[in-house]
């Protein structure tokens, strides 16, 4: 249960960054630069007070896929709703993991299958909509973003599971890897008199998405990387309600009964 309230209060923080991250008028890599930019004095306490171990470099990795998420993310946002883009991206991520994670793990066991399946159903009964133009469009990168989910879950199981990583330093390095490397490649000392305006729509960004994932760190420790999968699908139950509540979305009876098996599938597997 430890597990399924960190997963919650995660779900709650991811949710509302991909909200601000869809409705921000600054969109592309640059925010992604600028949000490492705000938490990388952060990092460097952390760094310098932890120590970075020997496991640095499995930091490394988690930096290249997560800046390949993050980047394949907005792309996304760019081009399909968030009512599709995230549900799918979300819902598709707990059943890839199963499926990757069996050569490793063994299969898993039949009520871990059962979630997924519950859950995977809730999501595409969820976003289900005949007049939803660009729906094709939204689907097909709601699977990228998924799959790119995938892999990096995954490779932090590992690092946690297997290599024993330290928390709060493997989060500091990938940190301040990924702003040195966005530094380095998008040069934006060139436009900071364009990229500097918009570090309010950074800030909250920058708090919630490491919070965020942090608390699903922690989780790992405590269950196993396909109940965390699954559990972190909680985000597309607070992305829908968040969406009825800012976004003035309907409630229609098709939403709600994707919500309540989304809900039903983490439970679960969770408890």
């Amino acid at each position: 249960m430890t597990a399924l309230a960190l997963l919650t209060i995660a779900a709650c923080c991811h949710a509302t960054w991909n909200l601000l991250l869809k409705n921000s008028s600054f969109p592309g890599p640059d925010l992604v630069w600028l949000c490492a930019a705000v938490t990388a004095p952060v990092s460097l306490v952390l760094l310098f007070s932890g120590g970075i171990g020997t496991t640095w470099w499995a930091a490394l990795v988690s930096m290249a896929l997560h800046t390949g998420y993050a980047i394949t993310l907005q792309k996304a946002y760019g081009a399909g709703g968030f009512g599709v883009v995230y549900p799918v991206s979300r819902g598709t991520t707990p059943v890839l993991v199963t499926l990757a994670a069996i050569p490793w793990t063994g299969l898993p066991a039949p009520i871990t299958w059962a979630g997924a399946a519950l859950v995977a159903g809730g999501v595409l009964v969820m976003d289900r909509s005949p007049t939803r133009r660009g729906l094709g469009r939204g689907v097909g990168l709601g699977l990228v973003v998924g799959a790119c989910s995938c892999a990096y879950t995954l490779w932090d199981g590992y690092a946690i599971s297997t290599l024993g990583v330290d928390l709060l330093p493997y989060l500091a390095v990938s940190n301040l890897a990924q702003f040195g490397l966005l530094t380095a490649t998008l040069r934006p000392d060139r436009r900071l008199a364009a990229v500097l305006p918009h570090w309010r729509n950074a800030v909250p960004i920058a708090v919630l998405t490491p919070a965020s994932y942090g608390l699903v760190l922690v989780a790992m420790t405590l269950t196993s990387i396909e109940a965390v999968a699954v559990g972190r699908t909680l985000n597309v139950a607070v992305g829908t309600l968040l969406g009825l509540v800012v976004l003035r979305e309907r409630l229609t009876p098709i939403t709600a009964t994707g919500l309540v098996a989304v809900v039903g599938g983490v439970l679960l597997v969770s408890t």
